[in-house]
């Protein structure tokens, strides 16, 4: 017979221990499933938070651009201007939300609300840079956010944005007015765009090596339309024709290659024209006090040359100026301070005895100019700048067509002779003494002077009634007290300076005869008109050698003018227009201006300076907006 041992049980213990392992392993998972939501929940906020930032700091960025353009948009201003365009960048408040500028243009939001975030944008410093055009802000944006679950998210955001002024566009043309564009004539040639704020006439005739552009205006009621197509040239042709001072082209050479900002004849004739645009703004050269300061901060320099004064005897004489920094605020040719031509200048360069220009030179009034230039700058005119002759510069550029090494082109005219012409008035060309200058007003250029389609009312700078404008009141129309009545040819409120000499028969006791003795009289008179110069007729007289008679072209009347201007090296720009008469004339540079009036002979071309293009930078002081958008020096995200 067999013993049987005893058995204990095993499926509980085996039962309860699975249990054991399973609630471990769905406690681990459900913790991890919740350390893992609530990581992905803190990650997502904090993401949300970092778009939050980056968003507030986006809409200060876009507020103080858009409070920037404003305050600089209807003004030319220049360079640097200490206390001036970048004065209020100044006044943000060190680590607290402030407002921009001084004029309390847009307030910074303490907090916002943004996707659910809590956000602070401070102003966390802000200033110009020295030496520059341009001014830094830095804006830090701190978000926070509550995420499901109870856990909080938080961002802080940081960017370093670069407020500058540059170039105004306007000078990317070799032709802009911001009224009626009108190329008239078939001898008309442009090397370079052409723009109107405005509707656009091309003569089919006409040659624009370029693109051609007109816009919608509402103060002048037009559409931006373009008349007529014009004609351009092919690469052969151009580099043929154009001449070393027209721009260079692209291709450099045939063997292809780019030349930015070159002449590029790939498109047809009327792909080329791009009518209906947007206004381009034509700013404003404002008060003049401005300049002086941007003068004198860059050191501009005016020597060489020579300038002209009025005699005792009535004569025009000449004198060695000396040279002038940065503003000329002394006598005029009058050589008298208490007469209106205070302030005035003129000035002749020859070959051996140029006129030099180095940087931003201030005039106070008008500045009456011709001959040799040397140097680079720009004068500014606090009034008219009167162009007597031709305007030559001693070194000028030159642009090879073909040309197989653009960069050494480009390096080697970066440092010749460059001018700038900036008038708060008008840029007037040749002797407007001589009645047939004005000529009649069936086909002289005073039909172009007065309102029509040519000219028309546009509202004017506070700051240009110190020199007459508007002044409509004064001639019946009360409409729109800011806007000019559209005539060159009225008087503008102001004075001249009047050279008279009489001769009369005096008796002399001594010999008991009658002798002649001449008087000469230098005193004001008030009968200015838009065009004419504050200085003495003679002086305009003297160095003109325009001439009329009975033969030529375009005078109207039994008078016709006969102009001698056949060369302008200079970018012209002005508040108002470039009028007056040229001969078979080549203008170097660039033309831009509210209303031109100009009467050719023969033929006419501009050369666009290519120098104007966005890489070419110098001591040269043209105008300058807030075009520019504001560029991101930096960007980081702190750790809170």
């Amino acid at each position: 017979m067999k013993k049987i041992s005893p058995r204990y049980g095993f499926i509980l213990p085996t039962a309860i221990c699975l249990l054991l392992v399973c609630s471990l392993a769905i406690a681990a998972v459900l913790s991890y499933v919740s350390f893992t939501t609530r990581m992905t929940s803190i990650h997502l906020g904090n993401s949300v938070c970092r778009f939050a930032a980056q968003s507030a700091i986006e809409a200060v960025k876009r507020d103080i651009y858009k409070a920037f353009y404003s305050y600089s948009g209807s003004t030319a201003r220049v360079g640097l201007m200490s206390g001036n365009a970048f004065n209020w960048f100044d006044s943000y408040s060190q680590g607290t939300p402030s407002t921009v500028g001084s004029g309390n243009v847009v307030t910074l939001p303490a907090t916002t609300n943004i996707t659910g975030c809590s956000v602070t944008p401070v102003i966390h410093h802000s200033g110009r840079i020295a030496n520059q055009p341009a001014a830094v802000v830095t804006i830090r944006a701190t978000a926070t956010r509550q995420n499901p679950g109870g856990t909080v998210s938080e961002s802080t955001v940081e960017e370093r944005i670069r407020f500058a002024l540059m170039r105004s566009r306007v000078f990317d043309n070799a032709y802009f007015v911001n009224n009626y564009g009108w190329f008239q004539g078939s001898s008309i040639t442009a090397n370079g765009d052409v723009r109107a704020n405005g509707n656009l006439y091309l003569d089919s005739g006409c040659t624009v090596n370029g693109h051609a552009y007109a816009a919608r205006n509402d103060e002048l009621n037009v559409i931006g339309s373009i008349e007529n197509t014009g004609k351009m040239q092919s690469l052969s042709t151009y580099w043929s024709n154009c001449g070393t001072s027209a721009r260079p082209s692209s291709p450099t050479y045939t063997g292809g290659g780019y030349y930015g900002g070159g002449y590029d004849p790939s498109v047809s004739v009327t792909e080329r024209l791009h009518p209906f645009q947007d206004e381009l703004t034509m700013p404003y050269i404002s008060e003049l006090s401005e300049y002086v300061t941007y003068a004198q901060e860059s050191g501009g320099k005016l020597s060489g040359g020579v300038s002209y004064k009025i005699d005792a005897n009535g004569n025009v004489a000449s004198y060695s100026r000396g040279t002038i920094n940065a503003h000329y605020d002394g006598v005029g040719p009058s050589g008298n301070s208490a007469l209106s031509d205070n302030g005035a200048l003129v000035l002749e360069g020859t070959q051996t005895n140029p006129i030099v220009i180095d940087g931003p030179v201030v005039v106070d009034s008008d500045v009456i100019i011709k001959g040799y230039v040397k140097g680079q700058g720009t004068i500014y005119s606090g009034r008219n700048i009167h162009i007597a002759g031709d305007i030559k510069y001693v070194n000028p550029p030159t642009w090879n067509h073909p040309d197989a090494n653009p960069t050494v082109t480009e390096k080697a005219n970066a440092t010749k002779d460059f001018l700038g012409l900036a008038a708060k008035g008008n840029i007037v060309m040749g002797d407007y003494t001589l009645s047939a200058w004005l000529g009649s007003s069936a086909n002289g250029l005073q039909y172009y002077l007065k309102s029509g389609p040519y000219v028309q009312r546009y509202i004017c700078d506070p700051s240009d009634n110190t020199i007459g404008y508007p002044r409509t009141t004064e001639y019946g129309w009360t409409s729109n007290e800011s806007q000019f009545c559209g005539d060159y040819t009225q008087k503008d409120g102001g004075k001249k300076v009047n050279v008279t000499t009489t001769t009369q028969n005096v008796y002399d006791p001594r010999t008991r005869r009658y002798v002649q003795q001449t008087t000469t009289t230098i005193a004001d008179t008030q009968s200015r008109k838009y065009y004419e110069s504050v200085c003495p007729e003679k002086i305009i007289q003297h160095l003109c050698g325009d001439t009329q008679g009975s033969s030529g072209y375009y005078g109207g009347g039994s008078t016709t003018y006969r102009p001698t201007i056949t060369r302008i090296d200079a970018v012209m720009y002005n508040n108002h227009g470039i009028i007056g008469h040229i001969g078979n004339c080549t203008i170097n540079g660039s033309l831009v201006c509210r209303n031109e009036a100009m009467i050719y002979e023969g033929a006419l071309k501009i050369n666009w300076d290519h120098r104007l293009y966005s890489g070419f930078s110098g001591n040269i002081g043209l105008p300058m907006d807030a075009s520019q958008p504001p560029q991101t020096l930096s960007w980081r995200e702190i750790s809170n």
